[in-house]
């Protein structure tokens, strides 16, 4: 029910931090656990239980916002009901039919979480999830991460924003060519 923000400019190593954690890449040092395992042993049951919004990822243009989440939903055998409440969750009951090309940037960007919350991730890890956003387009999106953490998800938020941070997070860690400036 926490949510922990990686904060630091463009190249500071944000998205390399999440792409270590979830086991996309390999650490070269140090110890890391997630879920209570050493990274390098999370088998791929463990990794069913993350979420992940990459900026600008996940999404198939020329598909609804219902195909787009069918198909997810698919490979995690969620069933199809779901994909009408996640839509409605993140505020896209009234888009189910729109391809995803006509979204704006905002509705994308809430049909990417969508994506991300469909088979009930433990962990979720959210990288610049309001970038190119408007203003109502980011409090729509922090809104819905709120209320994550007040149901029991843990998140990692990282923004290079430090509005984003500020907003909803339990805790910030600061980062800087790659390495912790402040916790």
């Amino acid at each position: 029910g926490q949510i922990f923000g990686l904060l630091g400019p463009s190249g500071a190593g944000k998205t390399t931090l999440i792409k270590i954690l979830t086991g996309q890449i390999l650490h070269d040092g140090g110890e890391l656990k997630v879920l209570g395992k050493e990274v390098a042993r999370l088998t791929g049951a463990d990794k069913k239980m993350f979420g992940i919004m990459m900026d600008q990822f996940g999404i198939y243009e020329r598909l609804s916002c219902f195909d787009n989440l069918k198909i997810f939903a698919d490979i995690y055998g969620v069933p199809r009901h779901r994909i009408l409440e996640i839509l409605d969750r993140v505020g896209l009951a009234e888009s189910t039919k729109k391809s995803a090309s006509n979204l704006s940037k905002g509705m994308a960007a809430r049909l990417r979480l969508a994506r991300v919350l469909l088979h009930e991730p433990k962990i979720i890890f959210l990288d610049e999830p309001t970038s190119g956003l408007d203003p109502i387009g980011c409090c729509e999106v922090k809104d819905v991460i709120k209320l994550l953490a007040s149901r029991g998800k843990t998140i990692i938020l990282c923004s290079h924003l430090l509005a984003d941070v500020q907003d909803v997070c339990d805790e910030v860690i600061v980062l800087y060519g790659g390495k912790i400036r402040a916790a």
